[in-house]
């Protein structure tokens, strides 16, 4: 038995291997083209190391065509949507999950029903209210009707049914208000959901890309997939150009995610899906 179950584990280890290998390598094509002159890049087959690195593909993209300005807007938006929809979101699930007030469940499928709409259906509404709200071609039009996240507050709010009441109950006993009670208590026991959540959210803030396409108007107000589509346009067949801001776009969810791995994948595991 020992010996059937080391052989399949050596299977599994050879199968995940070979799966983490081909997830891995577009990646790293990705970074080798990115340091390498347009006529490297051109090269088939494609190197597995640059032969003459040179940093010119990430001098366009930073000063031609100002990268750093654009990841400044794109961490701004990022930024603003984890705070908002973390402390909105988590204050309506614990609302669904823990107040009594006069027809709970029919809004809460309401609001479970919204994430059955395609986006693409609401975008011409929401574009009329931002317009009377005179908030277009600006970062603020972007985040402001992107706070609210369906999935945030079912997310939270079935974490939130699967702590345990009495310590909410004793809390109560002690004169504790619900305000109280949210912020001394069931928050400090959420702090693996939330930075699942969070991580989620900075994630979709920064790969962001139709809506703010189609409230900013203005060059300097773009965040980093609109500058990543405009390079195919103004540099198409500069591969190395086109890499060098993959990777910039890259990079800042990547190690975000590695930071935040663990707790990522115990909030997931043991939070709002337990």
């Amino acid at each position: 038995m020992s010996r059937k179950r080391s052989v399949s584990d050596i299977v599994v280890l050879i199968l995940l291997i070979f799966g983490a290998f081909i997830m891995f390598m577009p990646y790293w094509f990705m970074v080798i083209l990115s340091f390498e002159t347009p006529e490297e890049t051109a090269s088939v087959p494609p190197h597995l190391i640059p032969h003459n690195p040179t940093m010119e593909n990430y001098r366009k993209v930073f000063i031609d065509m100002n990268f750093g300005l654009y990841s400044l807007n794109t961490a701004f938006v990022a930024g603003a949507l984890v705070v908002a929809q973390v402390l909105f979101c988590s204050m309506a699930g614990y609302a669904f999950a823990r107040l009594a007030f006069p027809f709970r469940r029919i809004i809460f499928l309401i609001f479970l029903s919204v994430m059955m709409l395609p986006t693409v259906v609401i975008i011409i509404p929401r574009y009329l209210l931002l317009k009377n709200l005179h908030l277009i071609n600006t970062l603020s039009g972007v985040i402001l009707l992107e706070i609210f996240s369906a999935f945030g507050i079912f997310l939270y709010r079935q974490h939130f049914l699967s702590l345990p009441i009495e310590l909410e109950e004793a809390a109560v006993v002690d004169g504790a208000s619900v305000w109280q009670i949210f912020w001394k208590i069931v928050m400090p026991l959420s702090k693996n959901i939330t930075m699942s959540f969070g991580l989620l959210v900075f994630i979709y803030g920064w790969n962001l890309f139709l809506w703010p396409l189609i409230v900013l108007t203005s060059p300097e107000k773009r965040t980093l997939p609109i500058a990543l589509a405009m390079l195919q346009g103004r540099y198409f067949g500069d591969w190395g150009a086109m890499m060098a801001g993959a990777v910039v776009a890259a990079v800042p969810p990547i190690i975000l995610f590695i930071l935040a791995q663990k707790s990522f994948i115990r909030g997931i595991a043991f939070g709002g899906f337990k």
